[in-house]
């Protein structure tokens, strides 16, 4: 489903998302960072997102992280994965902040009263921060600032 608010959104920037296949125990979980268009970009996708009907979803194209990208994290070597795309779902379940598959596609879905703590994560990778994440299920999503930029 998709309403007039995230209808209008077109996507800017560059969006990387990724796991380790290694050191899972140091680095669980999926691993977000992005430019700074990337950044706004998908924060007015969020706040579009949210002001259409639960159940709408949009679709944020990504990019595999550089070895720039994977430097801010430092996890050596290890080897990651992750899709090409990312489907953002408006959750009936206000609570909801959770990963799913559907077919070969990653899903996250967001309730309204839980997407303020993904925005914040967004919105510091903007400013430069990071190292941290936030519980969702059943992995955490962590965020780590754009190389060459960190407060």
């Amino acid at each position: 489903m998709t309403s007039a608010n995230s209808y209008r959104w077109r996507q800017r920037g560059t969006i990387s998302l990724w796991r380790y296949l290694e050191n899972t125990r140091n680095y669980p979980g999926w691993h977000f960072s992005a430019d700074d268009a990337g950044c706004a970009s998908m924060l007015a996708l969020l706040d579009a997102l949210l002001l259409d009907p639960a159940g709408t979803t949009r679709t944020l194209q990504l990019t595999a992280p550089s070895a720039e990208v994977l430097s801010v994290p430092n996890n050596r070597r290890a080897p990651v994965e992750g899709p090409a795309s990312l489907k953002l779902s408006h959750a009936f379940d206000p609570e909801a902040l959770s990963w799913n598959q559907e077919g070969g596609q990653l899903v996250l879905e967001i309730g309204q009263q839980r997407a303020p703590v993904l925005r914040k994560g967004v919105a510091d990778v903007a400013a430069g921060k990071g190292d941290y994440c936030i519980t969702t299920a059943p992995l955490p999503l962590w965020f780590w600032w754009w190389p060459k930029k960190r407060s």
